[in-house]
């Protein structure tokens, strides 16, 4: 479309003189990527607040099975640890009360093994009676059976003869998630955890869904999760399951997806945001995010006229995310705008539709 501008003299007499405004041309229109607009069916997009933990179904909580001081430790929290590793001494006067029993035992099941050869003997002989060859017997088999139970404690407990300590092994590989103990701390005998132990592989994604949004988010829904931590990177899943309680002291329902972890990038205790994408059945003009110059809290795009010029003109978002906008008002199907150097077009402009 062709447009005039008329300038008016100060005198009557004065002829008006007419300016021709050029259109631009068919090369800089397609610099600009122009994009019609269609309307597509509404995403409505939820933030939702997240934080990451460790699969449950993956965790060894260690209880100790004696009471003493810890010596040492060789690990901290954090640490990723192989199976029979091990992670710390205790020092502990039980570790010394089973060995002199095992002295002991071992002691009197020498006596009662030669006490049942010289039965036996007497018994071959007439002298002793099967009562006194069975009561032999058993006093060795009782012996052996206690000797044993000791034995399999200290192998439990991973005792150490040479060190005279109990050692603590890692009942798993993985990684240490949390720690309770340091040298010097004195434990008792199946107490609270002193540590626990997981696989990182997998981790579990807590998020709170706030009461007004519980009709809109559903198990099964994708979810991209981003964290501070890793700005330009998306770890995709789905919401697994949501509670059917409120969290009471948050006033939350709980939902909870699982990520594939291979490359650690999630950790335990790390905040997250999880973006819902829920599909509607309205429709309204859909625009890619690098077409919306945002200025003075309003948003913008630049209309093409006629594949003439480009117009700065305001709209109203619906709904967006990190890629597109729906809006509401100021666009309609059919119509063009600029998707490319918007901004520089918007700052060099000085007019507003």
């Amino acid at each position: 479309m062709m447009g005039f501008v008329i300038l008016f003299g100060c005198k009557e007499e004065t002829k008006p003189i007419v300016k021709k405004q050029e259109c631009l041309t068919e090369k800089e229109i397609t610099e600009l990527e122009p994009m019609r607009i269609t309307n597509d069916s509404v995403v409505k997009n939820l933030r939702l607040n997240g934080v990451v933990a460790y699969n449950p179904n993956t965790v060894v909580n260690y209880v100790s099975l004696v009471g003493g001081i810890i010596t040492n430790t060789y690990f901290t929290l954090g640490d990723k640890v192989e199976k029979n590793q091990i992670l710390a001494e205790i020092q502990s006067t039980e570790l010394n009360s089973i060995e002199a029993e095992v002295k002991q035992i071992k002691a009197n099941l020498e006596v009662a093994k030669r006490q049942l050869q010289s039965t036996q003997s007497f018994y071959d002989d007439g002298i002793a009676s099967e009562k006194e060859l069975i009561a032999a017997k058993v006093e060795k088999k009782n012996l052996e059976s206690n000797l044993q139970k000791l034995q399999t404690n200290l192998k439990l407990y991973s005792a150490s003869a040479e060190k005279g300590v109990f050692l603590i092994k890692a009942p798993r590989s993985g990684y240490v998630v949390d720690n309770k103990i340091a040298a010097g701390m004195q434990i008792g005998a199946e107490g609270d955890p002193l540590f626990t132990i997981s696989n990182l592989d997998e981790v579990w994604i807590s998020i709170n869904i706030y009461a007004s949004d519980i009709d809109t988010v559903k198990e099964g829904m994708p979810v991209n999760i981003k964290t501070n931590s890793y700005p330009d990177k998306v770890f995709k899943g789905s919401i697994n399951r949501i509670s059917n309680v409120l969290e009471p002291n948050e006033n939350v329902l709980k939902g909870r997806i699982i990520l594939n972890n291979k490359n650690l990038f999630l950790k335990p205790g790390l905040h997250v945001e999880a973006m819902v994408k829920n599909n509607t059945q309205d429709k309204a003009p859909h625009i890619p995010a690098k077409s919306v110059v945002f200025s003075n809290n309003a948003y913008y795009v630049l209309k093409l006229e006629n594949n003439c010029k480009a117009i700065v003109s305001e709209i109203k978002i619906l709904s967006k995310d990190e890629d597109s906008f729906f809006i509401k008002e100021g666009l309609k199907e059919g119509e063009h705008i600029v998707t490319h150097n918007t901004l520089l077009l918007f700052e060099n402009s000085s007019s507003i539709n």
